[in-house]
């Protein structure tokens, strides 16, 4: 029983953890996916898995905020697509579609919005694995430049210079 009580405590702080750095973020309630310019992108992968981890893991963390404070921000196209699918249960996919565009345009760029501030955010984010690649400015040192070149990447390049030899060869013969 103790074990328990322990446990919802320390979810409740977590919750309340969460709800102070989404207000921190957030002034107010409007988008500001015009006004504002985007300068991070998600980490790049290095060869050291342990940095990957440690990444992926305070990317998902931030993901959660940024995905919360963008519906929070985006409440008017949502209730405005909501009303007209309940207005139009049988023709929302016809008579809807005109609102699901701005909705969703609102929500993809508020997120991206969010997380670049997220990502930004000096006083939060103070290990060295996460400030060697970001700073209050942008992106700094390996992130700021090209993605490398993935695994994947060189094989479908290899498979599309294969593909382009065979093609060669069978139209030549058939000539």
């Amino acid at each position: 029983m103790r074990r328990a009580e322990e446990n919802r405590m320390i979810s409740e702080l977590v919750e309340e953890r969460k709800k102070q750095n989404i207000r921190k973020y957030i002034t107010e309630f409007e988008p500001e996916y015009n006004k504002y310019e985007v300068k991070t992108r998600a980490p790049f992968n290095t060869w050291i898995w342990r940095l990957n981890l440690l990444r992926k893991t305070r990317e998902e963390e931030l993901r959660d905020e940024a995905m919360k404070a963008a519906r929070l921000k985006c409440h008017r196209t949502a209730n405005a697509f909501t009303k007209c699918t309940l207005d139009h249960p049988r023709e929302e996919s016809t008579t809807c579609k005109p609102l699901f565009e701005p909705m969703q345009t609102c929500f993809h760029e508020e997120f991206l919005v969010e997380m670049d501030k997220r990502r930004r955010d000096m006083s939060r984010n103070t290990e060295w694995w996460w400030q060697n690649i970001y700073s209050e400015e942008g992106e700094i040192g390996v992130q700021a430049g090209d993605p490398p070149i993935t695994y994947v990447e060189k094989v479908g390049d290899f498979a599309e210079r294969v593909r382009d030899k065979l093609y060669g060869w069978l139209y030549r013969n058939n000539k």
